[in-house]
């Protein structure tokens, strides 16, 4: 159901029924967002915003392609075509939010078109990418600030929260998976079978072992800084593993979380600490007498960062980014997980004794311990060997084949392989930092750049 997001919120109810609308009855669809470094090719640093090596220097070329500018009232910020959008995070990080399709094939396509356009647009300047979770050799100092005034906000407010906020913003990239729930049923079963796997996956896909040009000492550095940027709006939510989950639990936990903004005439007021509880009955203190639609609820929804979040969709955010094939393989390992209702079940009747506490505890260890994590008594990498078995016969009973005859599970040999020999993403870097490359980073970005 199309959810008109003018209209205003009078009651609670409308918000309870934003996430219900959101159900899908058939026709599950699967949409995938990451992001990447920009960087210099001579100096392997990262580019600005305006100049001969810029964003608006890629932009214009874009342009040229059909893309269409997205403003912030006088700056390009992104761009969009069809039902996909180039966006930008803080630090100048680079994002497509992809279309929602109907297989991982199709997710892989759309991946590869747009790495293959981004590559022979940047390689006209002199510009390349990498996918890492968290940059390997800029400072913050070196990270140039996206002219955006919802992002000025958030470097004001974050570090009233947490230790490691605009490091967040600035100097990590993660991969999200954007997947469906038919109902409030499936939604709870969806929500609770991801939470107990996101320290698997974590680990799994963890892909930042390195901060300005040294070893970090973890292998997801991006997800040790998710876990200290803010506790009122990330890490795991608990109430996803208990029977208390519903929509309206969910919406209770949201209006509880402070809001950054609000948006009005198209500018960007600062709502940075306030209750969306307040805005309700329009008893802002910095914005007084406005109250909300749903627009600003779907936005104020949009700035709540745990691992998993709810909008019309569920999106998964615990992957770091990473390598071309790594794009593929995240959204086939969750797609064959959560749907294909025989291996949803199987995992639900995996994990319906696991606790809360013993998985958050796996989760704060995994950044730096990854496979070798201790989650219920065995290392992760027993459960990552499992889970990956599950999620493949789940994609090759999905029975959806590309033109080769050859079905989604394809996508999961590699990192399936890699985990039988207790390898990762993170790992295999450190390995070559340790040897090849001679504890010289900038071979990373000769050697694993797109």
């Amino acid at each position: 159901m199309e959810i008109d997001t003018n209209s205003l919120i009078v009651d609670k109810e409308q918000l309870i029924n934003f996430f219900k609308d959101g159900s899908k009855a058939s026709g599950l669809k699967i949409g995938t967002e990451h992001e990447k470094f920009l960087f210099n090719i001579k100096t392997k640093k990262p580019i600005g915003y305006q100049g001969p090596q810029s964003i608006e220097k890629i932009f214009e070329l874009l342009e040229q392609n059909g893309w269409i500018p997205i403003h912030d009232e006088k700056s390009v910020i992104g761009l969009k075509k069809n039902n996909k959008s180039i966006t930008l995070e803080p630090g100048l990080q680079i994002e497509l939010s992809g279309e929602p399709l109907d297989s991982v094939h199709e997710t892989c396509k759309e991946v590869n078109e747009y790495l293959d356009e981004m590559v022979e647009v940047c390689k006209k300047l002199n510009i390349g990418l990498v996918g890492n979770g968290f940059n390997p050799n800029a400072t913050f100092g070196e990270i140039s600030k996206l002219p955006k005034k919802r992002y000025d906000i958030m470097r004001n407010y974050m570090p009233t929260r947490g230790t490691y906020g605009l490091d967040m913003m600035h100097r990590t990239c993660g991969t999200q998976i954007n997947l469906d729930y038919k109902n409030e049923e499936d939604y709870k079963i969806k929500t609770r079978v991801a939470t107990c796997l996101i320290p698997i996956a974590l680990s799994i896909f963890s892909n930042s072992p390195f901060k300005e040009s040294k070893l970090n000492n973890y292998l997801s550095y991006r997800s040790f800084i998710w876990q200290n940027t803010d506790p009122d709006r990330s890490g795991l939510i608990d109430f996803f593993m208990s029977d208390e989950n519903s929509f309206e639990k969910y919406v209770d936990f949201a209006l509880d979380v402070p809001m950054y903004f609000v948006t009005r005439n198209n500018k960007t007021l600062d709502a940075s600490g306030e209750s969306f509880r307040n805005f309700l009955t329009g008893d802002l203190k910095k914005i007084p007498n406005i109250k909300p639609d749903l627009k600003d609820w779907e936005s104020h929804i949009s700035t709540i960062f745990h691992e998993i979040r709810i909008k019309t969709y569920i999106e998964i955010r615990s992957a770091d980014s990473c390598s071309w094939s790594g794009l593929c393989s995240i959204p086939a390992f969750w797609t064959g997980l959560l749907y294909d209702e025989e291996s949803l079940n199987h995992v639900h009747d995996l994990t319906k004794d696991w606790k809360f506490e013993e998985v958050n505890n796996a989760y704060l260890d995994a950044a730096k311990n990854g496979l070798n994590t201790n989650m219920r008594n065995e290392p992760i990498f027993e459960h990552a060997n499992k889970f990956i078995e599950i999620s493949k016969q789940g994609l090759v009973r999905r029975g959806i084949k590309n033109r080769s005859n050859k079905d989604e599970s394809i996508f999961l040999n590699e990192i399936q392989e890699m985990i039988k020999s207790r390898k990762t993403p993170a790992t295999m870097l450190i390995e070559k930092y340790n040897s090849s490359w001679k504890e010289n980073i900038n071979i990373l970005f000769d050697e694993e750049a797109f």
